[in-house]
């Protein structure tokens, strides 16, 4: 018997992106003069875009959004990975040498089995003999015929080399694809986790703009009410409004 094989590996990738999604009020909780100094101030700072009806930014790791029909404040964290998966295919061929093959011997014996050379002894050693001839022979024909075969066997697979390719490249991403869902579903549990830890995080930005928003508001009532020494000032983070006006 002879056996031929050859194996091709396949390998698959995804990106795979597991989200959690939380919104809650927070136009709605302002005043109106308030709430629409916030949105005035989202419209003019320029890290929100407009999109759809609502205000977004980008954040690393998610997304903040304002949606301005309801007011509500949409938080969403994402986390990305990569899985890959591959896989091997095996095609085997095979197949069996059968040799026929005969071979003679002549030796000599005497009637009177001068020297101990009998007939019988002359049949044994000749048939021996013979047979140690005809494995040789049998040998070396079937290595040709193997040879012969293996070589026709391979040539065979290497013509199915771009078929086993692409059988081998469909099998990872089928693996890839459930291995893909199984991680989704864990970075969405991540994700979730990331978002109840860092959703101060995430409203920073919101509040930032609330900030500014509440700065515009009172400088506006202030000028418009002929307030005095009015002093704005930022450092740190914290906002400090002085003026004076008549109650």
């Amino acid at each position: 018997m002879w056996q031929e094989e050859v194996r091709r590996t396949g390998r698959a990738s995804a990106d795979v992106t597991g989200e959690a999604t939380l919104r809650q009020e927070f136009g709605t909780l302002l005043g109106a003069a308030a709430r629409r100094a916030f949105e005035a101030a989202l419209g003019s700072d320029t890290r929100w875009a407009w999109q759809d009806g609502t205000y977004r930014m980008e954040l690393d790791g998610g997304t903040v959004a304002y949606h301005l029909d309801t007011g509500e404040i949409e938080m969403t964290a994402r986390l990305i990975d990569v899985v890959s998966a591959e896989a091997e295919v095996t095609r085997t061929v095979e197949g069996t040498v059968d040799v026929h093959t005969t071979a003679e011997r002549t030796e000599r014996y005497y009637d009177d089995s001068w020297g101990g050379l009998s007939k019988s002894v002359a049949e044994r050693t000749a048939r021996l003999e013979a047979q140690e001839r005809a494995d040789r022979k049998a040998a070396e024909q079937a290595a040709r015929q193997e040879e012969k075969a293996r070589l026709a066997g391979q040539a065979r697979l290497a013509g199915q080399g771009a078929e086993l390719d692409a059988e081998a490249r469909e099998e990872a991403e089928r693996r890839v694809v459930a291995t893909a869902e199984q991680r989704r579903e864990e970075l969405a549990r991540d994700a979730a986790d990331r978002l109840a830890d860092a959703r101060t995080d995430f409203l920073r930005p919101v509040h930032e703009v609330l900030a500014v928003a509440y700065r515009d508001a009172i400088v506006e009532y202030a000028r418009a009410n002929g307030a005095q020494g009015l002093q704005v000032d930022e450092t740190d983070g914290m906002l400090n409004i002085q003026f004076e006006m008549e109650a």
